[in-house]
């Protein structure tokens, strides 16, 4: 994601500007720097350390100064992104609606805010360079004015229909990358395999694609892409974790291969897009396995490495110049299916008769980002099942999972061996990466905690109580914290941006413009049909309640009102087919009314089937 002219910079410059950047990196000593995080992951090298006053001597005075309400949602809530805060106290955000918003800091007044109300699956978020942010939508990417919002170019580049569920063409979902005024992003999945593109940071204009499936006409599959800021070295060259594709255990025989570059970290030139190698750590994946993280650049004993992992639940380290392997180590809990995909091209697979769970799940794993430090590597850990009731559920691409079942670890590597120093339980998701802060590891927890833990061994130090529950990463500069309880689970739980300050004061953010609640919504009780069916939302468990419904034949009308700050959807199928179906807007109500033959159905919500939000209909 970067650069605008195609400069190579001489080779000694180039390794003492690397050497520096990572002798900088390490420690998060706010002297070393200029106390900001302006890349999505704190450096070039995707390391996630802060230069930040923030250590275990005095986070205990840690406090939130100030809150602002977030309103726009995605299928997955409010907010996932990484923040950025600039060194004169200004927060950048884009939510999952993909609007972007400026904040000052010191009062927590909004500066700025640019609406796109175009929702995403996530993460999304920011790049910065020269006074410029950039952003994508699902479909067009952006750059801004970083003083005052204003648009200085935007591109509609995907022109084919889209969606915000697993399983369907979902556009743009990336936070970029910008180095040198060379702007990289990547479509996520997309039918055939998504694309990585580079632009011209200064004007928009598109430098080259690279395809990431070896055959885009062969397969109409959504699958690959990207969906973590990649890492861009200093000689431009770029490093992409390629994700999966939407693959079930039952995808037909015909289509099952190595299905190159799934799975896999690819190494591109920066100035052509050419492949320089790959290293496939998964072929012909169909438990939804993502190697998805942020690709890090590290030192490693005078030998650069590079660092990624993801949902396969392993932390895998490869050489830059060659790909091969240096190390690969499992974390997490893992039951017997690791090597399923393999042995299925084999043919020697035999899987137990249902019911049967499959760690890691499909949101389980490494979800979120590394960070590294020091000759460390530390890794958040989701473990969370994916559940096999039935046969059926074999011709799935993403195995329902139950988010109340999951739980996490906190893992330190050895950066040189991959051996595991030490793993501490959690007894809930930790979904907010891994953001290292002088002697503390801080992440955030689903439940809605902000956690800080010892680098040395791993103990909790510190926690917050955020204002809902979050998946929500966090930014750190100076005496400052920034993160967002982007993820309601309760009742009168709200998504806000929040921040956080050594010894700060709790401030109330000037008003903003309100919008207009004299409006009233009505609803026509007089449906057509008679006999209305009430369908709500149990809010934050991403649940139907009813789950279990029974109607008469005939012409039915349902109602619905969604009550959560996230949108969902609300689909009635029978073998395999669909009858009918409907927008759940958030915070508001809508009618379906289909023609029904006695028989049994499915319901569900697309974006969150898979998390378990479905339902049994029954018509006599």
């Amino acid at each position: 994601m970067k650069r605008h002219v195609w400069q190579r910079v001489l080779a000694m410059l180039s390794v003492v500007v690397l050497t520096t950047a990572i002798a900088s990196a390490c420690g998060g000593d706010s002297g070393s720097g200029t106390a900001e995080w302006m890349q999505p992951n704190a450096s070039y090298e995707n390391t996630r350390v802060a230069s930040s006053d923030i250590d275990s001597e005095n986070v205990a005075d840690l406090n939130l100064t100030w809150a602002q309400e977030l309103t726009g949602a995605g299928p997955f809530g409010a907010f996932a992104s990484t923040p950025l805060i600039s060194e004169d106290g200004v927060a950048y955000v884009q939510d999952l609606a993909s609007n972007v918003m400026a904040y000052d800091l010191e009062t927590g007044e909004q500066l700025w805010k640019v609406e796109y109300k175009a929702p995403t699956i996530g993460p999304n978020g920011l790049a910065y360079e020269d006074g410029v942010l950039f952003g994508v939508t699902n479909g067009d990417v952006f750059a801004l004015e970083a003083e005052s919002g204003e648009k200085v170019w935007e591109k509609k580049v995907l022109d084919y229909d889209f969606g915000i569920a697993e399983g369907q063409n979902l556009g743009f979902t990336i936070q970029p990358a910008v180095r040198d005024g060379v702007l990289h992003l990547s479509e996520a999945a997309k039918a055939g395999g998504g694309r990585a593109l580079a632009f011209d940071a200064e004007t928009g204009e598109q430098l080259w694609t690279f395809d990431t499936t070896d055959e885009p006409e062969g397969d109409e599959t959504p699958s690959a892409g990207a969906w973590n800021t990649p890492l861009v070295d200093a000689d431009g060259n770029v490093y992409y974790s390629v994700a999966n594709g939407y693959y079930s255990h039952n995808s037909p025989k015909s289509t099952q291969n190595e299905r190159l570059y799934t799975n896999s970290l690819v190494k591109l030139d920066g100035e052509t897009g050419e492949l320089l190698w790959y290293y496939q750590t998964l072929p012909n994946d169909f438990w939804d396995w993502d190697l998805h993280l942020s690709p890090v650049l590290a030192d490693s004993d005078g030998e650069q490495v590079v660092v990624t992992g993801g949902k396969l639940g392993y932390v895998i380290a490869v050489d830059p110049e060659t790909g091969e392997e240096v190390w690969k180590t499992a974390v997490g809990t893992h039951n017997g299916h690791d090597d399923d995909s393999r042995k299925q091209l084999e043919g020697t697979l035999e899987l137990p008769s249902p019911p049967y769970e499959v760690f890691p799940g499909p949101y389980g794993g490494v979800e979120t980002n590394l960070a590294v430090a020091d000759g460390k590597v530390y890794a958040a850990v989701v473990n969370l099942p994916g559940q096999v009731n039935k046969p059926a559920d074999l011709n799935r691409p993403v195995l329902e999972v139950d988010f109340a079942d999951g739980r996490g670890e906190l893992v330190r590597l050895d950066l040189a061996t991959g051996e595991i120093d030490w793993s501490v339980e959690l007894d809930t998701m930790p979904l907010g990466a891994s953001t290292i802060s002088n002697d503390l590891l801080f992440t955030t927890l689903f439940d809605g905690r902000l956690v800080a833990h010892s680098l040395e061994d791993g103990s909790e130090v510190w926690s917050s109580k955020l204002p809902a529950g979050t998946n929500s990463p966090v930014a750190i500069a100076g005496d400052r914290l920034v993160t967002a309880a982007g993820f309601p689970q309760g009742l009168g739980q709200e998504p806000q941006l929040v921040s956080f300050q050594l010894n700060g004061e709790r401030v109330t953010p000037p008003a903003g413009d309100e919008a207009d609640e004299s409006a009233e919504t009505t609803t026509d009780d007089s449906a057509a049909g008679g006999d209305v069916t009430e369908v709500g939302v149990v809010e934050g468990a991403l649940r139907f309640d009813p789950s279990e419904l029974s109607v008469e034949a005939g012409e039915v009308t349902f109602r619905f009102n969604n009550t959560e700050a996230m949108p969902h959807d609300f689909v009635i199928e029978q073998d395999d087919q669909r009858i009918g179906g409907t927008d759940l807007i958030s915070n508001e109500s809508a009618e379906l009314t289909v023609e029904l033959e006695p028989g049994e159905y499915t319901f569900y919500c697309t974006p969150h089937r898979g998390a378990g939000m479905t339902g049994t209909l029954t018509v006599t």
